[in-house]
């Protein structure tokens, strides 16, 4: 199943003033039950969710940054 991109953005901004110290790590959110992990990178983020929901996609998103990764030149 697809996650749903516009319910995962919605979360992450009700709860961007929470995040203010996060910075550059990522969060993975869980559309579904709202809940979100966060961790230095992508995998740990994931892993801290897929702990108590194995079976969930997740969305990802790096806190405070416009795009989660950027490949090639800027």
């Amino acid at each position: 199943y697809m996650v749903n991109i516009d319910k995962a953005e919605k979360i992450y901004s009700k709860i961007l003033t929470k995040l203010k110290n996060q910075d550059g790590r990522i969060i993975a959110i869980e559309p579904e039950t709202g809940d979100y992990f966060i961790g230095d990178n992508a995998l740990e983020a994931c892993k801290i969710g897929k702990e108590k929901y194995p079976s969930k996609k997740f969305y990802l998103k790096r806190i405070g940054a416009k795009y989660t990764y950027v490949v090639g030149a800027l």
